[in-house]
């Protein structure tokens, strides 16, 4: 029987989403290509953990109930963050990586900002921050239980037994 996935499992990523964020370089002068690659390595290893949990959890549908069926929702929804977020990350390794310069800025074959490092490494810091912000809005999301509005069940009140009208 496969293990169920639960707030614990959400929260447990929601930290390590959240220290992986805390680790990203806030400026142009702390970005390294090779901790830039590691970053992406780590967020690739999260975002296969997740997707794997989940799959496994749906192999037997029928053992999946309503509540882990909630918590299954919200860590797809977690791993499309995770996608996002890793998606910004690829391209700041564009800008990061010298191979991909012309990239980086395009049209602007003559200009002095098309190999200028620092310009390159601003670019790579800005998604750095982007990527931060949404590692820290998905692993908030994770976080967020948010208990599901039971239903207001009122009391069963019976009817006044109507006497029914015979006919003659």
């Amino acid at each position: 029987m496969s293990s169920s996935v639960s707030q614990a499992t959400l929260d447990y990523l929601a930290r390590r989403l959240d220290e992986l964020a805390a680790e990203f370089p806030t400026s142009p002068e702390a970005v390294d290509p090779v901790t830039l690659a590691d970053d992406i390595v780590t967020l690739t290893h999260h975002l296969q953990q997740a997707t794997e949990r989940a799959q496994e959890r749906f192999t037997a549908p029928a053992t999946v109930h309503a509540p882990e069926r909630l918590v299954l929702l919200r860590l797809a929804k977690a791993a499309a963050g995770i996608a996002r977020a890793l998606d910004t990350l690829t391209e700041a390794l564009t800008y990061a990586t010298a191979d991909f310069q012309r990239e980086a800025v395009p049209d602007l074959a003559h200009s002095h900002l098309r190999n200028d490092p620092q310009v390159l490494r601003m670019l790579t810091a800005e998604k750095y921050v982007a990527a931060r912000a949404r590692l820290r809005n998905t692993a908030a999301d994770l976080r967020t239980t948010g208990p599901p509005t039971p239903r207001t069940t009122r009391p069963a009140t019976r009817r006044a037994a109507v006497p029914q009208r015979t006919r003659l």
